[in-house]
């Protein structure tokens, strides 16, 4: 216990943050990690964030904490996979990082860095019991216990997760229908305990661009490719089974039996396990000359000025940023309705057929429905009746509301809160 600080009471200077992430990998929890850090190491905070290693075939965002002025602590081991004995030593290291920063609060990001960072955190709180006790914080940003694993193997995670809930101060979601599967659906922690707070990032490079600079874009992303005035869908994200690229190839083909694919090119942004796999299959479809692999690319907002529209497919979701990004571009959109999707996108304003539904801010579709997919594709290149107003809708609302400015302010009142609390 360090001078000024007594059990139970408010810390004298400034509350201690340590933020733990499994692997600073291309996508939200890694933004929101390094920015948070970033933000919340000035003032009344000091920061630490401590992350494992990327796997291959990630994209790889330490840049961006590098761009930031972040450093991050790494730990060995810290990854995506599961290994009894690597965990254990990733644990005992994480409890040296305690010893040596002494944080007030723990806030753990992505379900292997929650597991392992509170479990270290637990065993702190238990073998000092007259010192500081460190507060737990865990955030959400999607979940595993669909789409990810068999029923058994999910069912031993939802034990880990309600045990670790016992212990938890504070569990944070990113939508309304994901606080209501952790707290009703699952039962991870009751609503007392539950906070929503939603993504927020800094979406000024999104916003605007001219139509010369939207033709720079298109011509970078597709390097040689020459696509004429096709229109443009692009998926952007990981490769792998919960994100199901596929159903976009499904769709492809399906516009391919009506006659229209040579009116579409479908630009893959990203890379993953999946890759080999539907590199074989777009040649067996005959799509080669209609579906571009892209890979990672460091700066998104020429990706979206490149884009007409956006396709996201995943069987799971928190609240996507590749959606967050797309609104804020003024891009299009057409989601599967899973997880947060529908909260992003609205109420359901028409239903357009084929499993097709028009929201206040984009189309969504029925989960796994290729023909569902391609039909939405072909209603947002027609422009039909409602799609330029819910595109209007979706970039004022993704400007507005997802922010890095209310993010900050709403994890400050959300820290201030642990604290002062039992």
């Amino acid at each position: 216990m360090r001078h000024g600080e007594k059990n139970g009471s408010n810390p004298v200077g400034p509350v201690r943050v340590l933020r733990v992430i499994a692997r600073l990998n291309i996508g939200g929890p890694a933004i929101q990690a390094v920015s948070l850090t970033r933000e919340l190491d000035r003032g009344p905070f000091r920061s630490l964030l401590v992350c494992g290693d990327v796997e291959p075939h990630e994209g790889d965002m330490s840049y961006l904490a590098l761009e930031q002025g972040v450093r991050p602590q790494r730990i060995e081991g810290l990854g995506r996979e599961i290994s009894p004995l690597k965990d254990i030593r990733v644990l005992y290291r994480i409890l040296g990082v305690i010893h040596r920063f002494r944080p007030h609060i723990i806030h753990t990001h992505t379900a292997k860095a929650g597991t392992l960072g509170r479990a270290a955190g637990i065993l702190w709180n238990l073998s000092h019991p007259w010192g500081w006790r460190v507060r737990l914080v865990h955030t959400f940003h999607g979940h595993v216990f669909h789409s990810y694993f068999g029923r058994i193997k999910t069912g031993v995670f939802l034990g880990i997760e309600r045990f670790l809930g016992w212990f938890t101060d504070r569990i944070v979601v990113i939508s309304r229908a994901q606080k209501n599967d952790i707290c009703e659906r699952y039962g991870i922690v009751p609503p007392r305990k539950a906070r929503v707070v939603c993504l927020g990032f800094d979406l000024s490079g999104f916003a605007g661009g001219t139509p010369e600079q939207d033709r720079a874009a298109r011509r970078d992303l597709l390097s040689r490719e020459d696509a004429g005035d096709a229109f443009l869908v692009g998926f952007v994200g990981r490769l792998a089974p919960v994100k199901h690229p596929g159903m976009l190839l499904a769709a492809a083909a399906r516009l391919k039996e009506r006659g229209l694919i040579p009116e579409f090119r479908f630009v893959i942004v990203g890379d993953g396990e999946l890759r080999a796999a539907m590199e074989r299959e777009t040649r067996k479809q005959g799509l080669s000359e209609y579906v571009i692999y892209a890979g990672w690319r460091r700066r998104m907002a020429p990706v979206y000025r490149a884009l007409n529209a956006v396709a996201l497919t995943s069987l799971n979701e928190g609240t996507p940023v590749c959606l967050i990004e797309a609104m804020a571009a003024g891009r299009p959109v057409a989601a599967t309705a899973v997880g947060g999707v529908p909260d992003l996108l609205g109420g359901v304003e028409e239903d357009l057929g084929n499993g097709v539904k028009r929201a206040e801010r984009g189309l969504l579709i029925r989960s796994g429905d290729d023909l569902a997919l391609a039909h939405a594709l072909a209603c947002l290149r027609d422009r039909g009746p409602g799609i330029a107003a819910s595109t209007t809708r979706a970039r004022d609302y993704a400007l507005s509301t997802f922010g890095m400015e209310r993010l900050v302010s709403d994890v400050k009142g959300l820290y201030r809160e642990v604290m002062e609390g039992p």
